[in-house]
């Protein structure tokens, strides 16, 4: 029992560490890194099942089909799949968290009761309804609060709470459901099936399984090769970063480097393109979205990616020349193009990109592109809205 639950909660690390990572990747790494979160939380709640079961005393021998045992595996993987990416893709809200906690906790019923079905021998099997629903409640409230917990802050220390609640939830909603299951031997033993494992084979496989698939996971959050060079004996590391073409100063007196101050206290802001990282000038930003707890800035020519929140990041910018035009968005105004109305709020062209703007920030953009010097949006457009 103890391994048991040591496998759920360490499995659940792995997996929300992951998840919580999505955003800094892009494209088919993005989706990959999703994807083994998902099987790492996947593999764990599978292996604890199976490591389980050998605390159970078993009134005759019993041994597992095949087939469910694998289907069991794949329902685990795809329903927190699409927990995950609930709380990856949807803004953060109530009904995500609960949308997530409804796919994360119900793949983990799924696991179990899919995985006792697999049981063959001369038993049969009974349930208690309640200790049924109790189960399934525990799996899934556990869930919520886990996914709350390690994605509703940047701080490591909450992931941490959250892989222990996911790993409680996991072996709970399995320990829960074990007590309200009745299992009496039959007298009737019928043909020799085919295709079966003996349970303690099987417990030993899918621990092996569960632990390659952990390793191999950590390695996605292994930052890929850079040019770095080691500084000063506390191994402080710097990269020489290309703005634009000009590469950053190397530290002096065996420093790290800081921030480029601007002539005005503006600090650049830290952000990563096809693998490198640079520093760029805020006066070049054009545009900044938001995206989980990261975000991604633009400039004139490209996209980039930056480990800083929205909120991290107005708190770093000259608010004489950027405006939070909605909860996700945040735009540099000298660089609007274009202004109308859509809805409640309004819409905005930045560049050839379309920037939503909220209602209640609607009258106070209006107001900020009429104050401010050389507009770039016409007194048409600016008239239209009045």
């Amino acid at each position: 029992m103890a391994l048991s639950v040591l496998i759920a909660i360490q499995g659940s690390f792995v997996s929300l560490v992951l998840a919580r990572e999505v955003g800094r990747f892009e494209g088919a790494r993005r989706r990959l890194v999703l994807a083994m979160s998902a099987v790492t939380l996947g593999s764990s709640i599978w292996a604890m099942h199976f490591i389980g079961m050998l605390a159970y005393y078993m009134p005759a021998e019993v041994s597992y089909d095949l087939f469910l045992t694998l289907l069991s595996f794949l329902i685990a993987v795809l329903a927190v799949g699409i927990g995950y990416g609930v709380m990856t893709v949807i803004p953060s809200g109530n009904w995500r968290d609960v949308a997530a906690a409804l796919f994360t906790g119900g793949g983990i019923a799924g696991m179990h009761y899919v995985g006792m079905t697999a049981l063959a021998g001369p038993v049969e099997l009974a349930y208690q309804p309640l200790w049924v629903m109790i189960s399934v409640l525990i799996g899934i409230v556990a869930a919520g609060i886990s996914l709350h917990l390690a994605f509703g802050t940047r701080l490591q220390a909450r992931a941490v709470l959250g892989a222990a609640v996911m790993g409680l939830a996991i072996s709970g909603m399995h320990y829960a459901a074990m007590y309200g299951t009745l299992m009496t031997p039959t007298s009737l033993i019928g043909a020799a099936a085919t295709h079966v494992l003996d349970r303690n084979l099987l417990a030993i496989v899918v621990a092996i399984v569960a632990f390659i698939i952990c390793a191999t996971s950590m390695l996605l959050l292994v930052p890929p090769g850079g040019r770095h060079d080691a500084v000063g004996e506390g191994g402080l590391m710097w990269e020489r970063s290309v703005i634009q073409g000009v590469p950053m100063a190397p530290p002096a007196n065996d420093e790290a480097p800081g921030p480029a101050p601007r002539g005005n206290g503006e600090a650049r802001i830290p952000v990563q393109a096809g693998g490198v990282k640079l520093m760029l000038d805020p006066a070049d930003i054009w545009a900044i979205r938001a995206d989980g707890r990261y975000t991604h800035v633009q400039d004139s020519g490209r996209e980039y990616f930056c480990n800083l929140s929205i909120t991290e990041l107005e708190a770093r910018l000259d608010k004489d020349r950027f405006f939070r035009v909605h909860r996700s968005h945040i735009v540099q105004l000298p660089y609007v193009k274009s202004i109308r109305r859509k809805g409640d709020g309004g819409l905005i062209m930045v560049g050839d990109t379309a920037v939503p703007v909220s209602r209640s920030a609607l009258p106070k953009l209006k107001a900020r592109l009429q104050r401010i010097e050389s507009p770039k949006v016409s007194r048409q457009e600016a008239v239209l809205l009045s």
